[in-house]
């Protein structure tokens, strides 16, 4: 039986790591679950630590400081056992649905796969423009990703691996480029949800999409990887198939290719002209409305001995 360790990171999440751990302790049994909660000052540290004390296999490692995602996933890889074979790491803000962790274990059944990724699933509801961007967006990434794997949100890989770049703010993206330099191969997995929340306003979308491409385009600049959807002409095939066969979103459609652009643009001007690195996400607080179920929640018990 291959060794599993799962990771969880974790910034102010106590609205969603209930319902994270209890999807994750549902799923196929880890030897460990590590949960990296950095600079939270939310109550993340306490659940996190509650679940530590009730369960034998999690691990709660707290940060006081926020130094970004990349240093927190590094700290956690380096406290792999030797013997683990198999990694999965999980965003704080998302929940997989039943299964989802088995179904991404499976994709390394080939030996070639060198790292597989979930299908990101968004909460938002169905009304309002922002929503239904965000719908689109994941919609336009799910085409993509069956075609020319994009991978995020929960990824699985075989260790080992070297420490992320500490000023990435694109991990996936960064763990794609390491683990594919040797002739690995990517897997995207439909049948692995993971649901999670995107933002709720034109600002936060906006500052969302100029992050990611920031981080985007410093990968780039030090790698010479560039993920399947880096750029707008990698986007049109798939938007345009979409839009022939429903006609009816078209203004969606165009009211998201222009914030995308204009998020490109902006992005690239406070990079290159600003000197703009945005290593640690600013919160985006629209994106944090997720639905937690308190019965998923463990009792307070005794710390163990």
């Amino acid at each position: 039986m291959n060794r599993i360790e799962i990771g969880i990171m974790a910034h102010n999440e106590a609205g969603n790591l209930d319902a994270l751990l209890s999807a994750v302790m549902s799923g196929p049994k880890a030897d460990r679950v590590c949960i990296v909660s950095s600079g939270s000052t939310d109550g993340t540290d306490m659940i996190a630590k509650r679940w530590a004390n009730k369960y034998p296999q999690i691990q709660a490692i707290i940060e006081k400081q926020r130094r970004g995602k990349a240093v927190a996933i590094n700290q956690f890889l380096s406290s792999l056992a030797p013997q683990t074979e198999m990694v999965v790491l999980i965003s704080g803000d998302v929940t997989p649905s039943p299964g989802s962790v088995g179904h991404l274990l499976a994709a390394f059944d080939d030996p070639e796969v060198a790292m597989a990724g979930a299908q990101p699933c968004p909460t938002n509801p169905s009304t309002g423009l922002v929503n239904k961007i965000v719908r689109f967006q994941w919609t336009l990434h799910d085409l993509i990703a069956r075609e020319r794997p994009k991978l995020g949100e929960m990824v699985a890989f075989r260790p080992p691996t070297v420490p992320l770049h500490p000023n990435t703010v694109v991990d996936e993206a960064a763990l794609e480029a390491q683990l594919t330099s040797d002739g690995g191969t990517l897997a995207y997995v439909p049948q692995a949800k993971v649901f999670n929340c995107g933002p709720q306003t034109f600002a936060d979308l906006v500052t969302q999409r100029e992050r990611i491409w920031i981080g985007h385009r410093m990968l780039w600049k030090r790698t010479g990887y560039r993920v399947s959807t880096g750029r707008i002409l990698d986007l049109i095939p798939a938007a345009t198939r979409y839009l022939v066969a429903n006609p009816g979103t078209i203004p969606v459609v165009f009211a998201a290719g222009a914030i995308e652009l204009f998020a490109r643009l902006r992005g690239s001007f406070r990079h290159y002209c600003l000197g703009l690195k945005p290593t640690i996400w600013p919160r985006i607080n629209s994106a944090k409305r997720v639905q937690i179920s308190p019965s998923s929640a463990p009792r307070a018990s005794r710390p163990r001995a």
